[in-house]
């Protein structure tokens, strides 16, 4: 439909009016009492809805229509992304899905995504609500319940390699699915933000540009979870010599990565701009770090196992402060848009 101009006229003197487009009126199944959801958003523009249209609706629905002979990582995927995409009911068809296909898909649904709940189970229908909303888990909350379990996770990785301690390096794995679940659920409040000023608000942000930003540092985080997850694998197969100065480097570069990843988000919540520029400046520090890691690899007696699976946990402590770094340089950004 092409763009049109109305005029705006006013009525009793106090009411400014003007009219819609016939064709879209029609569409839109619009007569004569119909009622409209006027939402003003920035830059003094307004979002027109109709009470039949889904941003109308009380609970939104979407249907996860599967195909036979699906992939049982595709079916995971198709829902996920129903469920990033803010819907409240989500239902799936069951035809053409086995029954251990059935049992990974519900598995899935209980371990990442918060607020999910299968609500009617059927031979050819599963029905998940989605019930926790802003209200009752803040989008900035949940940020920092989730940096919070990346540290933590990392620390006690660091932890677990050089004291050889086995257990708790497989503890920090199975924290790995916790960090995933705030990750879609930020994502989620997210995509229900963007282009509704109002929802913005509600989550504690205040534009379509902070929503991006924000989507951006929340990826970030969920990376540097992955990271430290599989520095807990490697400290759960890999053991460091005793003595081995490779310890202390380990050791140096988790204390400086930290401290930047720790410093990106006090910048993110404070805008602070001097920080940011200081924090990202730090990752020098833990690359210098990594190569003094990697001779002491190169120069010592290790297992070529030992030596693959010990360069990997220097570039994941690594990684960890090079996304501290995007955090900072995100915080940056949304300091220009304040």
């Amino acid at each position: 439909m092409s763009t049109e101009t109305r005029k705006v006229q006013l009525t009793g003197g106090a009411t400014y009016i003007v009219s819609l487009p016939k064709q879209w009126a029609e569409k839109a199944g619009l007569k004569p009492g119909s009622e409209l959801q006027l939402v003003p958003q920035d830059r003094y523009s307004l979002h027109l809805y109709t009470a039949s249209s889904p941003e109308a609706a009380s609970l939104s629905k979407s249907t996860v229509d599967i195909l036979p002979d699906l992939p049982t990582e595709d079916i995971v995927r198709n829902f996920i992304t129903q469920y990033l995409a803010g819907f409240d009911i989500i239902q799936l068809d069951l035809q053409h899905m086995n029954a251990d296909q059935r049992v990974t898909v519900k598995d899935t649904i209980r371990r990442l995504m918060i607020g999910a709940e299968i609500i009617s189970e059927t031979t050819n229908k599963l029905v998940v609500q989605c019930f926790l909303g802003q209200a009752n888990l803040p989008l900035l909350n949940a940020l920092e319940r989730m940096e919070a379990l990346v540290r933590s996770m990392q620390h006690d990785a660091v932890k677990a390699l050089l004291e050889g301690d086995t257990p708790l390096a497989e503890e920090v794995v199975q924290r790995d699915p916790e960090v995933d679940r705030f990750y879609f659920y930020i994502v989620r409040q997210l995509t229900a933000a963007v282009g509704r000023t109002d929802r913005i608000r509600q989550i504690g942000l205040s534009s379509p540009q902070a929503c991006l930003g924000y989507r951006l540092v929340v990826k970030s985080i969920e990376r540097a979870g992955d990271h430290a997850a599989r520095l807990a694998s490697i400290a759960a197969s890999t053991k460091l010599p005793d003595g081995s100065p490779l310890g202390n480097t380990f050791m140096k570069m988790h204390q400086i990565s930290d401290k930047v990843f720790q410093d990106s988000l006090i910048t993110l919540r404070n805008l602070d701009v001097p920080l940011a520029h200081e924090t990202i400046r730090r990752v020098e520090s833990v690359v210098q770090q990594e190569d003094k890691g990697i001779r002491a690899l190169l120069g010592g007696k290790f297992p070529v196992e030992a030596v693959l699976n010990l360069r990997l946990g220097l570039e994941s402590l690594r990684r960890i402060a090079e996304y501290g770094s995007d955090i900072a340089e995100t915080s940056i950004n949304l300091s220009v848009e304040r």
